[in-house]
């Protein structure tokens, strides 16, 4: 390779490494020693070092970051690294972590300025001159590497890994725009498809901003492809974004599947305030950071409001964009030589324009206003459709971000012009003067984004106790104490700085930081608070924690005493180690409840809101190590669906919320094995071969219906009703069948020829049945259902179902904004009305109505009641709240039962103050147990 051409190859990748240097001065000076300020250089630099960690040690377990025990694949909270822990990983086991980010961040600078010099060298090629070519490109990618939206992003490293859209951007342009043919033209399809599959593959944001920038080069692009004359040519470019995008999306899929799967059991979904919190006002374009050189500290208008509101293009930066927009306009309506001297392609420019335009607006997010916090004008925006519509764009939780391609394109037109001015120059004055004076424009461009020296933060020193935690082996989760109930401020930069030094150890800790900290250790971090409490011990034991270190200087001297006191007392610590200022106590085995799980064994998990839920994650995540097998339906917010359960199918244990009717899943009160904060266990009754839901879903209801008779042959190994068939757990001689029956009145059930008196309520019948032979049973239809049918090998004393159970049917409707309820109950007991739901801004939980309504009962036995959603002024209302836009669900329940199960019998939404998509959900005859 000559002299020139390797200049040409390596000069612009070492400039901008230069530039890096400068731009993030004093970073390369302490680079082991030192990051970027704030708390998310450590969370990165944590997930580098865990990344590298379990890729050496088992790559298996590498989504199930040792954070927020016991939640699984923790590091899909966050943007995972792994393609840079892995590009990096001799470097991090070599020189450290810390070493290996800042070099990551450093050399991000030098590849995206690297990227868009390549990406903007390829628009400009229709200029004769090289050197102008250079100059142009050279400057897009400076503006753009070194502007404000990355320096004001210098500590997330997964917004700096802006280098792969560009080059997915260059590689598509070839496909659909050059003239090669052959194997080069399937290497570029295959490139963009690596380049576009890498950048998705590094930022969950920036798989959506790829999605954008790629979908609008394609389509300006595709009046172009369609008008190739040669139909070969044409189906190989389609051919070339087939593989391209079959390629971007093997890439991606591995690393994006975990984040579906924990944002859809969490819950994850981005309120529309917390949206428009985040959405960048009109103000953040003219923001900049502190340390910018010329516009930081000069007033209001260039302070950012927050740390993701510094959007600042930069002056001379917009008015080059601007002027090659105005150029291309003018070349465009031009003719003859003035049309010819065209140097930029039209499609390069509208799909510029259009990329910053869409981008510019998306930045915006939910509403336009001219700063943040100020009164949203009353311009329609697309940010909430697009919320709504499009899946997992409601996880996008900083719209302002979307101003990464505003700023790309902006710079690439800038680059435009600059290049024009030097074509300018040189045909009117000399060829120097055509380099020096768009080199000059470009550099004093640069300069408006000047920001340095960039603030650091010293990595902490670790505490012995650490190093210590290393050396230990036998350690299955720990909590460090003191810990605050809420993770945030001074409380949230403890957590991360403990969380930063388990590089030293990993050992599975229960707080953590990172871009979701999920419900279940919020839960468990306000339980804690009780501490110095026994139960609270045996509460920790149950989810899974056997270790506490009390780290003694972080606490004042009487709560210290009273803690170690206790601690030192109680028999269910016991004192392990004193390291420096920490004590570690590990949790007597005997404060965790006993686990009569054994490999192989069954055990249904209960998704009752009632179940504590991060208690029971950790007995699934235990008990699923130990070989059992768990079946149960999605608990939202803490774990997701285990084996889905089979009809009819028997478990060898079921976990229960304390508070549930163990009947309805087949167990027995006798059968319990033990009881602790809100959780049952229950063993099976030996005698149960059976235990069958009865509900049939009705199409375009919400509500299953059961029936009133039913058609049962019990045989040796299989139960038949009506015409599906059930198997038996094990096979029986004899049997007795179990009815949970809802009933309105006192009746009579038939069971074959005998006759069973069946009061108003919940109620459980048992009786005998022959084997082999049909058995009929026969209730009144719309008095009676039959909700659950269980078969046992020999009769037992059905348990009494609990108090204030009743059985229920209702209807609604509503008139305006009253709603009129008419209902049927049988059983002691009263209702209770119940409208709950959550704001349409934040998700904020919203109890709107609660009481007991008077029981104004009609000739037929149904009483009726309304309520005024919007004004409610009933007497009977024990709670009245604020009628906010959101979503709403009306609830019947018993009002014999503290914590009794509810019944939705309406769902409606308040919009802009009104009722609108009011839906009644009409109540079949049921029983709440």
């Amino acid at each position: 390779m000559s002299t020139a051409r390797l200049v040409h190859a390596l000069g612009p990748p070492l400039a901008y490494l230069v530039l890096a240097v400068v731009f993030t001065w004093p970073l390369s000076a302490h680079l082991t020693t030192a990051t970027g300020s704030g708390l998310d250089p450590l969370l990165q630099t944590w997930v580098l070092a865990w990344d590298a960690h379990a890729l050496i040690t088992d790559p298996r377990t590498v989504w199930h970051a040792p954070i927020f025990f016991p939640y699984p694949e923790t590091l899909a909270y966050s943007d995972h690294h792994l393609l840079l822990a892995m590009m990096t990983l001799p470097l991090i086991i070599t020189g450290g972590p810390v070493l290996a980010y800042n070099l990551l961040v450093l050399t991000s600078y030098a590849l995206t300025g690297w990227a868009v010099y390549l990406l903007a060298r390829d628009m400009l090629a229709r200029t004769d001159d090289m050197r102008m070519r250079i100059v142009g490109a050279f400057a897009a990618g400076a503006l753009f590497a070194f502007g404000t939206y990355r320096i004001t992003h210098v500590v997330h490293l997964q917004l700096l890994q802006t280098a792969w859209l560009p080059l997915a951007l260059l590689f598509l342009r070839r496909l659909l725009c050059d003239s090669e043919t052959g194997n080069r033209r399937w290497r570029n399809a295959a490139l963009f498809g690596l380049f576009a599959g890498i950048q998705c593959a590094t930022a969950l944001y920036y798989a959506y901003f790829a999605a954008l920038a790629l979908g609008l080069s394609i389509t300006v692009r595709l009046r172009d492809v369609l008008n190739y004359q040669r139909q070969h040519d044409f189906w190989q470019r389609i051919g070339g974004l087939a593989l391209g995008g079959a390629l971007a999306v093997l890439i991606a899929a591995p690393v994006t599947l975990p984040y579906i799967r924990v944002y859809e059991y969490l819950g994850v979904v981005r309120s529309l305030r917390e949206l428009d919190n985040w959405s960048a006002p009109l103000q953040a374009y003219l923001a900049v950071v502190p340390t910018n050189w010329l516009y930081g500290g000069r007033g209001a208008w260039f302070a950012a409001s927050g740390g993701e509101f510094a959007l600042f293009p930069g002056f001379v930066t917009a008015v080059l964009a601007i002027a090659s927009l105005a150029l291309a306009v003018w070349k465009r309506g031009g003719s003859g030589k003035e049309a010819d001297r065209d140097l930029i392609g039209a499609s390069d420019v509208i799909f510029l324009a259009l990329l910053a335009s869409c981008a510019w607006v998306l930045s915006l997010g939910v509403g336009i206003r001219l700063e943040r916090g100020g009164e949203m004008l009353p311009i329609p925006m697309p940010y909430a459709t697009l919320y709504e519509r499009i899946p997992g764009f409601g996880a996008l939780r900083v719209p302002a971000r979307w101003a990464m391609l505003t700023h790309l394109a902006l710079a690439l037109l800038a680059s435009f012009t600059l290049v024009h001015i030097g074509q300018w120059l040189r045909s009117m004055v000399n060829h120097r003067l055509a380099l020096i004076i768009p080199a000059v424009i470009g550099t004093v461009a640069l300069v408006e984004h000047a920001s340095f020296p960039l603030p650091l933060a010293t990595i902490p020193i670790p505490k012995p106790v650490y190093a210590w935690l290393g050396a230990q082996h036998d350690m299955r989760a720990l909590l460090e104490l003191p810990v605050g109930p809420i993770p945030r401020g001074a409380e949230l930069e403890r957590i991360t700085v403990r969380q930063f030094h388990q590089i030293r150890h990993w050992k599975p800790l229960v707080a953590g930081y990172s871009g979701i900290i999920p419900f279940g250790t919020t839960d468990l971090l306000r339980r804690v608070q009780r501490l110095p409490d026994d139960e609270t011990l045996r509460y920790l034991a149950l989810i899974g924690v056997d270790t506490l270190v009390i780290h003694r200087d972080e606490y004042d001297p009487e709560t210290l005493a009273r803690l170690l006191a206790w601690a030192d007392a109680t028999p269910l610590l016991k004192r392990r180690a004193e390291v420096g200022n920490a004590l570690v106590y590990a949790i007597d085995p005997q404060a965790d409840l006993p686990s009569p799980v054994m490999s192989g064994a069954s055990i249904f998990v209960s998704s009752d809101e009632r179940t504590p839920g991060v208690l029971a994650l950790g007995l699934i995540r235990r008990w699923e190590a130990e070989g059992a097998r768990l079946y149960g339906f999605e608990r939202t917010r803490y774990y997701p669906a285990l084996h889905i359960p089979q009809p009819g199918q028997v478990f060898d244990y079921g976990l229960l919320a304390a508070d549930e009717d163990p009947l309805i899943y087949g167990f027995d009160t006798e059968g319990v094995r033990w009881r602790s904060n809100g959780l049952a266990l229950y063993a099976r009754d030996p005698r149960l071969r059976t235990a069958i839901d009865l509900a049939q879903p009705v199409a375009g209801q919400f509500h299953p219906v059961y029936p009133a008779a039913l058609t049962v042959t019990v045989e040796t190994d299989r139960i038949r009703i009506h015409d599906k068939v059930f198997p038996l757990h094990t096979s029986l001689t004899a049997a007795v069948i179990e009815l949970d029956i809802a009933s309105l009145v006192t009746q009579t059930l038939m069971i074959d020829d005998k006759a069973y008196t069946v009061p108003p309520g919940a109620v459980t019948v048992a009786a005998p049945v022959p084997i082999n032979q049909e058995t009929a049973i026969i209730g009144q239809t719309d008095r009676l259902s039959i909700q659950r049918l269980r078969v046992l090998s020999a009769p037992r004393a059905p348990a009494p179902p609990p108090e204030g159970s009743l059985a229920i049917t209702a209807n609604c409707r509503f008139d305006g904004t009253r709603l009129l309820v008419t209902a049927r109950i049988g059983g002691a007991g009263a209702l209770v009305l119940d409208v709950r739901g959550a704001s349409a801004r934040d998700d904020k939980p919203i109890h709107l109505l609660g009481g007991i309504p008077p029981a104004v009962t009609s000739g037929n036995g149904e009483i009726t009641f309304s309520v005024d959603l919007l004004d409610p002024t009933e007497p009977w209302l024990t709670h009245r709240g604020k009628a906010e836009d959101g979503r709403y669900i009306v609830y019947l329940k018993s009002a014999g039962r503290s914590r009794a199960p509810v019944a939705p019998i309406a769902t409606f939404s308040i919009r802009n103050g009104v009722i609108s998509d009011a839906q009644p959900a009409p109540l079949p005859l049921r029983a709440l147990r």
